[in-house]
């Protein structure tokens, strides 16, 4: 393992809940044995238990409002930034971390770079999907001007930053760490048994244009009747107003909503196949969740996905926007049960190989502490 630094690094991750909070929560985890590491997250923000486990990390917390009105509130508000001043004055990091998107960012930034703290940013989308509001591609836009470096997923994500004019000195492809803690994480205390045991493909996340439910509906209707004993468990909040239609079949499971921890490893665990018919994507969460339940895995070939899915070693890719590839890879899958293990298990054994957090976390340290000796050089020639 390596050695402990003596470097000091605050995180900063104000998102509420989901894929961009345990995003945070397991790089703090990973940083805590080898460097010195704070975290600066949402009052209230959804961590379950897992800041009670961190006996090595200092939390400060912010209340940075709920929606648009309650956070802009917050952000005018004094008490505000005396939370966010006490964070800073009572750590005195050496490098500040933002983990994730969040409005806030530009206003925390332009704090942090006045007081000449280097800052570091993880872009999870470097080109905005479909939908993204316009404040919110407003405030990302300032914000990017900040750091002085900048962390990616993929080498997709690299070249796609790249070209909006960063220097490429000042990125580093770090992968996405697994989510092992879902395959750890109990069932829910009284969950139902299922009422139409099928053996199930699962569609999770939140529901958003660009994640192709359509495509994936129209690639496995005809499978049904082929495949009676096979169902499509369909997971995550958003709109499906315009699919309703299509959904009112007895193969399909509609949870729509935002699932509990606990139930997002349910699903996992009685699925048989995970879809991710993207029709763009600059990477998934939903893919190192599933890795630790070795589960078969088909995506579509978008964005930084073949970073992680090698087609037909630790899962299939498919062409986006191509029902009948989708359908094609589906079917293979629905009728090979041994190429589904073969696929499952070769995608637990590469998440467990190469994106464990330790081996993340050291290669965010390394980084860190490039940005800084490149920085004090810079301070030097001047």
């Amino acid at each position: 393992m390596t050695a402990r630094s003596g470097l000091k690094v605050l995180c900063v991750g104000l998102a509420r809940r989901g894929g961009m909070l345990h995003f945070h929560d397991c790089l703090v985890e990973g940083l805590a044995p080898v460097c010195q590491v704070a975290s600066l997250t949402a009052a209230g923000a959804d961590h379950g238990e897992r800041v009670t486990f961190q006996k090595d990390v200092r939390h400060f917390f912010v209340d940075s409002g709920k929606g648009m009105i309650g956070t802009l509130g917050k952000l005018t508000a004094p008490k505000t930034w005396k939370a966010v001043q006490t964070a800073i004055e009572s750590f005195r990091p050496d490098l500040v971390h933002f983990t994730g998107a969040q409005e806030w960012n530009p206003a925390v930034g332009a704090l942090l770079k006045k007081r000449g703290i280097p800052l570091l940013y993880t872009v999870h989308d470097v080109i905005h999907h479909e939908g993204v509001p316009f404040y919110f591609r407003v405030t990302e836009g300032i914000f990017r001007k900040l750091p002085d470096g900048f962390i990616v997923l993929t080498e997709s994500a690299k070249a796609q930053l790249s070209a909006q004019g960063v220097a490429t000195e000042r990125i580093r492809v770090i992968p996405h760490g697994v989510y092992d803690f879902f395959r750890d994480t109990p069932a829910p205390a009284a969950e139902p048994d299922d009422p139409n045991p099928f053996k199930r493909i699962l569609f999770f996340g939140r529901i958003e244009p660009y994640k192709g439910l359509p495509i994936l509906l129209e690639a496995i209707e005809p499978l049904f009747e082929k495949y009676p004993d096979w169902g499509l468990t369909i997971a995550g909040s958003g709109d499906v107003s315009g699919l309703r239609d299509r959904l009112n079949r007895p193969q399909i499971e509609l949870i729509n909503r935002f699932l509990s921890d606990a139930e997002v490893a349910a699903l996992m665990r009685r699925a048989e196949i995970i879809a991710l018919p993207y029709l763009s994507a600059t990477q998934s969460g939903v893919i190192p969740t599933a890795f630790p339940f070795a589960k078969a895995i088909l995506a579509t070939a978008v964005g930084g996905i073949p970073d992680m899915i090698r087609d037909d070693e630790n899962g299939l890719l498919a062409a986006a926007n191509d029902a009948e590839g989708f359908r094609n890879g589906l079917e293979r899958l629905m009728r090979d049960a041994a190429l589904r293990r073969r696929l499952g298990e070769a995608g637990a054994a590469f998440a467990e190989e190469r994106l464990g957090w330790d081996a993340i976390a050291a290669r965010h340290l390394d980084f860190y502490e490039e940005i800084l000796f490149n920085l004090s050089e810079l301070l030097r020639a001047a």
